[in-house]
């Protein structure tokens, strides 16, 4: 497997970014709302529509976002839409929201239905 790893730093518009072939484990974390959202979104989309072709692990995604707006939406409707074509492993998606934040935990219910992935649903408090 040629894939490498991935791993942004946060920005104060950018969430934490770890995306690991070797363990499965993906990270999004905080929050996304960044000026030039194909910069920084292209080389994730880029890392999971690759796992899907030539990724082996089981993937599990812990997204705990506090903030994402409409084109972070966007990106993270088009990486559900490409895990939908990554049938020889299973994916999991953790998906974190705060009990205060009912948008979040909505959003979440949605990505579940479009992309028939499992979600489990983790509630925190702030």
């Amino acid at each position: 497997m040629n894939i490498k790893k991935l791993e942004l730093k946060a920005q104060i518009d950018t969430p934490f970014v770890s995306l690991d072939p070797h363990t499965g484990i993906c990270d999004i974390l905080g929050k996304s709302y960044p000026e030039d959202i194909s910069a920084f979104y292209m080389q994730v989309i880029d890392w999971f529509e690759e796992y899907t072709y030539e990724g082996k692990n089981d993937l599990t995604i812990n997204m705990k976002l506090s903030y994402f707006n409409s084109a972070s939406q966007k990106v993270f409707t088009e990486i559900f839409e490409k895990l939908m074509d990554g049938k020889h492993f299973k994916i999991t998606v953790n998906w974190y929201y705060s009990a205060e934040d009912d948008e979040i935990f909505e959003n979440g219910k949605i990505y579940e239905a479009l992309s028939g992935l499992k979600f489990n649903f983790i509630e925190y408090s702030l």
